[in-house]
């Protein structure tokens, strides 16, 4: 895309924004949190539900940081409903980035290669404690596991065992979080 249309777009969202913005106060509108977790929660659960999976799967195959999309799933959804979605997400964009990793056969440098040899005898201990580290994005990981080859059962068996306790600490904590803070007011 040229530099001119990126330029356009964000201005028109800018745009966008100001316009929704200023509707908003002139018309006296509230922007009521609790109102649109009422209506996407109650009303239209299953749909709110399927959207925030697949807003998470897209998440997952783009370099998005989750916590924004990990915090509004957590006010609209239960610790459970959150979890799994989380997990469901996880497994989709591993398979996407699984399959198209080897679609595209990019030629891999010879230093990655070098990693294959050292992950083959422990992959899935290795893969499992790669999920703890902060910062290690997990969709980054499948790609870089995927080029050097490592088996998809080994690539899910470790994303999913670890992704499915820091998921489970990640969520507890916020959910502390937002009841501390909810108790106090």
């Amino acid at each position: 895309m040229k530099n001119t249309n990126k330029k356009y777009l964000f201005y028109a969202f800018i745009t966008a924004n100001i316009v929704f913005i200023a509707y908003l106060y002139f018309t006296n509108s509230q922007f009521n949190p609790a109102m649109i977790k009422a209506v996407l929660t109650e009303q239209h659960f299953l749909v709110a539900y399927i959207g925030y999976i697949l807003i998470l799967i897209v998440r997952g195959l783009t370099l998005l940081p989750g916590t924004a999309f990990l915090l509004a799933g957590i006010y609209l959804f239960s610790f459970i409903q959150v979890f799994f979605a989380i997990q469901i997400a996880i497994i989709s964009y591993c398979l996407i980035i699984y399959h198209f990793s080897h679609k595209l056969n990019f030629k891999v440098p010879e230093k990655i290669l070098q990693f294959e040899q050292k992950i083959k005898n422990k992959e899935i201990p290795i893969i499992f404690s790669l999920c703890f580290i902060p910062g290690v994005s997990i969709n980054v990981l499948i790609y870089f596991l995927s080029v050097i080859n490592i088996k998809l059962k080994n690539i899910l068996i470790g994303i999913i065992s670890g992704t499915f306790i820091t998921t489970a600490i990640y969520i507890s904590i916020v959910t502390g979080v937002y009841e501390a803070t909810s108790s106090i007011v």
